[in-house]
């Protein structure tokens, strides 16, 4: 999924690569929607003297745009049973995992799944799942929801001390399965969400306060954004969860270059510390301060590394033999 600021760039990119080994047809790109941007007091934001301020509507307008584009209808036509959803930012997202997808689709016959990894700290700027007690309203989520219905809490709307309470019995945090926004879908249930929200159901907006521009230059203002868990509490108890552990995947890139925390420095290191370990696990040493790098196209998940590695010893990141499979 794209936007207007990014579709031909991101076409461009999968072009120049020829498609990463896919075919041109294995590959589908459609555009999210957009909402219109606001003053602190309600006033629509001029762009230009004839057009509106819009952003792209966040990542929960994926159900209206995979409907409105056929792509839902093809799939099903398709026979595809479900999907497997990724966010971008995340350096260490393992497509299509056989173990979290067999296990929501064969196991728990879940509509909705996703990895979820415990928070590193209280503080985490990483939205959590927890159970919603009572119906919800038109404010706080789909007007079909049930209580008891698994939802996700972003960090921003849960109340701090909240967030850092404790269960006496485990020392775990009580709010402690933070979203990483990697989902399992099935077809059927996107199908039907769509259908509810084609024919006006709706999922709350959440506000992020930003500098908008505008024909008088930048000003401050309000996006408005959908959120892909939303939905969720439709699922019911068709939902499955699914602990992951976070140095094999998660690493979000969401500060500049040289940050602490969440930069592309810090996902580059996890990366290439993960790659090292199946490297070593194989029967080789890595001297290399960095790591290694190791292909998706040479091993998925550390598998078949043996046959490569055994016995070697690797004191630079990037290796031939580990970059491209024998041929």
């Amino acid at each position: 999924m794209t936007s207007t600021f990014t579709h031909a760039d991101t076409l461009a990119h999968f072009e120049a690569h020829n498609f990463f080994g896919l075919a041109r047809e294995q590959v589908t790109f459609f555009q999210q929607g957009f909402l219109p941007c606001f003053t602190e007091d309600g006033k629509l934001i001029l762009e230009t003297q004839g057009s509106l301020a819009k952003a792209p509507d966040g990542n929960g307008g994926v159900y209206l745009s995979l409907a409105r584009s056929g792509i839902l209808d093809a799939m099903a036509a398709a026979g595809i049973e479900c999907l497997d959803c990724y966010c971008v930012d995340n350096s260490l997202a393992r497509l299509g995992d056989p173990r979290f997808i067999g296990y929501c689709h064969g196991v728990a016959n879940a509509d909705v799944g996703a990895r979820v990894v415990a928070k590193a700290y209280p503080e985490e700027k990483v939205g959590v799942f927890a159970l919603r007690r009572a119906a919800p309203d038109s404010t706080t989520g789909p007007d079909t929801a049930s209580p008891g219905a698994l939802t996700v809490l972003e960090y921003s709307e849960l109340d701090p001390d909240l967030a850092a309470s404790t269960d006496p019995s485990t020392g775990h945090l009580y709010f402690n399965w933070s979203n990483i926004c990697m989902h399992y879908f099935s077809v059927n249930w996107l199908r039907n969400v769509a259908t509810q929200l084609l024919a006006g159901g709706s999922t709350p907006y959440h506000v992020a306060r930003k500098r908008i521009p505008s024909v008088i230059g930048p000003v401050p203002g309000i996006k408005l954004e959908l959120f892909i868990f939303d939905t969720f509490p439709l699922a019911g108890d068709k939902t499955a969860l699914v602990q992951v552990d976070r140095r094999e995947d998660f690493a979000p890139v969401k500060n500049a270059p040289g940050s602490a925390i969440d930069s592309p420095n810090t996902a580059r290191s996890a990366l290439l510390s993960l790659h090292a370990g199946w490297v070593r696990n194989a029967g080789a040493e890595v001297t290399c301060d960095e790591g290694v790098e190791v292909s998706p196209l040479v091993s998925y998940a550390g598998e078949g590394l043996e046959s490569i590695v055994l016995g070697k010893t690797y004191n630079n990141l990037f290796v031939l033999e580990l970059q491209q499979p024998s041929p």
